[in-house]
């Protein structure tokens, strides 16, 4: 139907420019879904968010990129951990409350892809006998070992696809000339 449309044109140079049009506006699509989208600031909640060491602590995140790699750094960046998100950029993983004096501990979450960060805190609520904080060895989780498949991909197919039915297109248009 649109070939027909298309070939209705009585001049070749209306043609033209209707077949330019369309390539343009295939190319502003095309480059609207390859462009990184910009993804709300992630956020990040504790739950519980206070109490004594040995607590095991749910961090709940979402607003990060689909299946990226988040780093964390926790208990004022004593331990940092890298988790991947989610296909819909959820966060969802435990922590346990490190042998660490009484007071207030940072989160802080940053979302590797677009290096947005988002922080919180969390209280612990009892002292210990010592007076220094233990440091624990970083370590990676991953929630499941999905395969990984870039996000451009389709849209490169899509952009593949568009730039070849418009090549055609003006070949068509040419040989009817």
């Amino acid at each position: 139907m649109v070939l027909s449309l298309f070939f209705s044109f009585k001049s070749n140079e209306v043609r033209c420019e209707v077949t330019l049009a369309i390539f343009i506006f295939g190319l502003l699509v095309a480059g609207s879904m390859i462009m990184p989208r910009a993804n709300a600031s992630p956020t990040i909640t504790l739950n519980p968010t206070s109490g004594p060491p040995g607590t095991t602590v749910h961090i709940y995140g979402s607003g990060f990129t689909a299946n990226g790699q988040i780093h964390t750094a926790l208990w004022n960046g004593t331990s940092a951990y890298n988790f991947e998100a989610d296909a819909n950029g959820n966060l969802n993983t435990t922590t346990q409350v490190p042998d660490v004096e009484a007071g207030l501990y940072g989160f802080t979450v940053t979302d590797v892809a677009t290096q947005s960060t988002t922080q919180t805190q969390f209280t612990v609520t009892q002292s210990l006998t010592s007076s220094t904080p233990v440091t624990t060895s970083s370590t990676t989780a991953s929630p499941s070992p999905t395969p990984k498949v870039p996000e451009f991909q389709s849209s490169l197919i899509v952009l593949t696809l568009f730039t070849a039915v418009s090549i055609v297109t003006i070949l068509i248009v040419r040989k009817r000339k």
